[in-house]
């Protein structure tokens, strides 16, 4: 064997002997993480539909499925920062699937969804997944109640001047209204309008130049708008970023060139650079994502600029300053290989490049300097598919700079196949695919995947713009900020796309690699299964309790009983992994000697996940795409409805109260927040008491789950309980009899004898809400008031119930979560004859979702939909993760004739 062969093996033997047993290799924190992935049926939601979401919990060095976790908590959060719902997902070999009910009611907007483990949060923002998009209403609405927001300026200043139309969400609204404004994420402030003959208007002086801003209004009966627009949409943001982070004299430099527009998004641009005496120097031009490449010579005692030359812009853009001394390192595909040439000034006789993976360090490779230049070049099969860090290191090994590089080997390393059971299809008819998972010798091997079927038209287009599983994990996952329409860069079909991912590694991966930490502490433990643990203390001193024996019940219809005796801390810790549902009641107590003691129970909880929203997210700008789906859903949502009036069909959108006597309290409840969506009568909550019973909410948990949710309080850990409304907008406050009831009551409720309870009654999407908040919590900011909120009714027989409750001693009876339960998607079935003749349209989008399929070697799995009436051609997307970390993405589609329905209403 040649030197240089044996080199090269000695190298491939490094990078696929990675092991986490070599803590020299480990230079990140992060490589210990975990990659959490969320695959959607669709990037935006109409109001009344189901979010389906598949979740992937894998390695993040390896993509093999983490064996670290078997929860995965998912959370919905509100455009105010609310957190509207949250879902325990199970994760069995690093999957698992469920859904997120979006009710009608809920208001359009920007939401989002973050999931995360417990493990996770080790490694801060880096690692938690998260997703914005948007909720549209199905039938259009135009009015809007903030109007003519611009900026007018006046000798004093610049003035940001907008108007008010309370009336058109308060009918009662006569004098004044509330107003908070965000500016640039920044600054804030809040003041009150009062009408000017009838007229609602703003002026307010800006202290300092205001790119973007959100204004929120609150009327008097609690009704609130809000809206976040940019001030200047010609602004463009062009950042210049060195290609190795500095510019050094003398020597040929890449400059990466981002250019974006008023939103963050990617603006094509066209310019120029510029020297002191205005000579041009050069000129770039950036791709449809905004990015570009600029080569350079710099002197040092030159000071450049950059000019756009496409755009109305006069605005100029400074180059950073050109370093005298200092060191640089170029990364080049050449053919095959990757060069890299590395430069300096200092006066070395060598140089060492350091090259990374996902914070494993491979080698190291060190090299004589010529004319302070230190160039060598390594087959692109060398190392592994994905993103590269070469870093550049001085005589006491430290960075000076550094490089990351996409290696794009050339070759899948999974393959899908896909084989219908015909070339074309009808509308109702069954479409049957059989579909195999190779590796790179195209040999059939195990995996398992995801199938989604959709109508192209016009879903296509937006989900292969999002994130699919390929540049997730490759690509995205391990950026810093966002990368707009990453599935475009690994479209094999597009000759651009390795230029285009070199530009974006060269600007968006400039310093914002994820692997680039190096203190390796945990303070959050893993979570391989679903578990409580907690510290069992005297009264005295709260000195913790050591050698107690806990008894642990889960009750209900098949309780589950568990021991436990405490550690020398007073510690103890049940497993709670076959919890399959949103909430279970719970007893645990202490004993001794078959006694009761008097010890205080409390379970730990790990510290709330602060809420991060940002708010130039909510900035009204959608794109052609969204702006025709949300047309193509309100046209079928229209024909839907056209059928059912001739039909004769009637839905209702609220629930229809037959012999519901309206007594006086139950009036001053409709006055202040509404009609009942859901009465619950009191005898109903007395025949399903049992004798463990303790109190109105052991009841409501266990026999009212579709309305209503039992659960501990995540901010106070120990067993106060909360109830919450299922199928709102989140936020839930409690009234009794008409009242609001303070918050700081709300512990009270729980205890309440069922046998004083008249009613318990559900309001969703309460009106005058946030004033009824107010009520509820009077030390809260108004401005941080959620807009929209349920209630919870409970109307008592002599009014005396919530007195008097008190937590027993030795004794802890509370609620925990368990995995969130999920739901089977619907599709018809035309099987059968009158179905399939049906004149009721089939305008099914979403035609087909199966996230979890599991693929045994050299067997196919076997998929079977039927398709609907309203697409001609529909995409079937398929996702794959095998056992040891292959990653595969396949798309087809295949045209669908349209069954005759010319007799359905239009």
């Amino acid at each position: 064997m040649s030197s240089k062969n044996y080199s090269l093996f000695l190298i491939f033997f490094t990078l696929w002997n990675i092991a986490f047993a070599q803590e020299e290799k480990i230079l990140s924190k992060a490589a210990y993480a975990e990659k959490i992935y969320l695959q959607f049926d669709r990037e935006n939601y109409p109001a009344g539909s189901t979010i389906w979401f598949k979740s992937l919990v894998l390695n993040s060095v390896d993509h093999k499925p983490s064996q670290r976790s078997g929860v995965l908590h998912v959370d919905l959060i509100g455009p105010e920062k609310q957190l509207i719902n949250q879902k325990l997902v199970k994760i069995v070999d690093g999957s698992g699937h469920n859904h997120f009910d979006i009710p009608k009611k809920m208001p359009p907007g920007i939401y989002k969804i973050r999931a995360y483990t417990r493990w996770n949060r080790n490694f801060g923002e880096d690692f938690i997944f998260s997703k914005y998009f948007r909720i549209f209403p199905k039938i259009p609405k135009t009015e809007k109640a903030i109007e003519h927001i611009n900026i007018v300026d006046k000798k004093e200043g610049a003035f940001l001047e907008a108007t008010f139309n309370p009336n058109k969400l308060d009918s009662l609204q006569k004098r004044k209204i509330l107003v908070g404004l965000y500016l640039n994420n920044s600054e804030q402030d809040s003041l009150e309008i009062k009408a000017n003959n009838g007229v609602y208007k703003l002026s307010y002086k800006l202290n300092e130049k205001t790119d973007y801003i959100s204004i929120n209004m609150l009327t008097e009966n609690g009704f609130t708008a809000s809206r976040s627009i940019s001030l200047d949409e010609n602004k463009v943001d062009l950042q210049l970023l060195p290609e190795s982070g500095s510019l050094l004299d003398g020597t040929v430099n890449l400059l990466g060139i981002k250019a974006l527009d008023f939103k963050g998004d990617g603006l094509y641009t066209e310019g120029l650079i510029l020297n002191k005496n205005k000579d041009t120097i050069t000129t770039f031009k950036t791709n449809k994502f905004g990015m570009g490449v600029a080569v350079i010579r710099p002197e040092a005692t030159e000071e450049y600029i950059a000019k756009i030359t496409n755009i109305d812009n006069e605005t100029e853009y400074p180059l950073p300053e050109v370093l005298k001394n200092g060191n640089i390192l170029s990364v080049r595909r050449t053919g095959e290989r990757v060069s890299l040439i590395a430069s300096t000034t200092n006066k070395s006789d060598s140089l060492m490049i350091r090259i990374s993976f996902r914070g494993i360090k491979l080698f190291d490779i060190k090299g004589p300097v010529k004319a302070g230049h230190f160039n060598t070049a390594l087959p692109v099969h060398v190392f592994p598919y994905g993103i590269l860090c070469f870093t550049l290191l001085n005589e006491n090994y430290q960075p000076v700079a550094e490089r990351l590089y996409f290696n794009d080997v050339g070759k899948k390393q999974v393959t899908i196949a896909v084989k219908t059971n015909k070339n074309e299809y009808s509308s109702r008819e069954k479409t049957s695919l059989s579909i195999h998972v190779k590796d790179s010798t195209g040999k059939n091997i195990a995996a398992q995947i995801s199938v989604l079927a959709l109508a192209k038209e016009p879903l296509g287009a937006e989900q292969q713009k999002g994130n699919s599983i390929l540049p997730y994990f490759y690509l995205t996952s391990e950026l810093r900020g966002k990368v707009e329409h990453p599935g475009l860069y690994f479209n094999r079909d597009d000759i651009y796309r390795l230029r285009d991912i070199d530009a974006l590694l060269l600007t968006q991966g400039w310093r914002k690699y994820k692997y680039d930490t190096t203190r390796i502490v945990f303070d959050y433990p893993e979570e391989p299964v679903l578990a409580i643990d907690g510290k069992v203390s005297g009264n005295i001193f709260n000195k913790p309790k050591e050698d107690v024996e806990l008894s642990f019940i889960a009750l209900g219809e098949q309780p589950v009983v568990q021991t436990y005796n405490t550690d020398s801390l007073g510690r103890f810790y049940f497993n709670v992994d076959f919890l399959n549902e949103e909430n279970r009641e719970i007893v645990i107590q202490s004993k001794k000697g078959g006694n009761k003691r008097n010890f205080d129970i409390a379970i730990n909880d790990p510290e709330s996940l602060p809420i991060i929203f940002e708010n130039r997210q909510k900035i009204e700008k959608p794109d052609s795409t969204f702006s025709e789906i949300v047309n193509y859903e309100q046209r079928l949502q229209q024909k839907q409805l056209s059928y059912e009036l001739a039909e004769g069909v009637t839905q209702l959108d609220e629930v229809v109260l037959e012999a519901y006597n309206m007594t006086e309290e139950r009036k001053k409840t409709a006055d202040l927040a509404g009609k009942p969506d859901v009465v619950i009568d009191g005898k109903d909550i007395q025949e399903k008491e049992k004798n463990w019973s303790y109190g109105l909410y052991s009841i409501l948990l266990f026999n009212f789950p579709n309305d209503i949710r039992i659960q501990r309080d995540i901010e106070k850990p120990g067993g106060a309980l909360q109830a919450k409304v299922i199928g709102g907008a989140g936020t839930t406050i409690l009234m009794m009899d008409g009242m609001v009831i303070n918050n700081l009551n709300y512990p009270l409720v729980p205890n309440i004898p069922p046998s004083e309870v008249k009613s318990v009654e559900v309001i969703r999407f309460a009106k005058h809400f946030s004033r009824l908040y107010m009520q509820a919590y009077p030390f809260a900011s108004p401005m941080e008031v959620p807009p929209t909120g349920d209630v919870i009714a409970i109307y008592t027989h002599g009014k005396k119930g919530i007195f008097g409750a008190q937590k027993p001693k030795g004794i802890l009876r509370t609620s925990i979560k368990g995995y969130s339960p999920t739901k089977e998607f619907y599709q018809p079935d035309y099987t059968n004859q009158q179905r399939f003749k049906s004149n009721e349209p089939d305008l099914r989008s979403v035609v087909y979702w199966q996230p979890q399929i599991n693929i045994e070697n050299g067997k196919p799995a076997q998929v079977s939909y039927f398709n609907p009436d309203n697409t001609e051609e529909i995409i079937v997307i398929i996702e794959a993760i095998t056992p040891e970390g292959g990653i595969g993405y396949h798309e087809i589609t295949y045209p669908v004739k349209q069954k005759d329905i010319k007799d359905i209403p239009n």
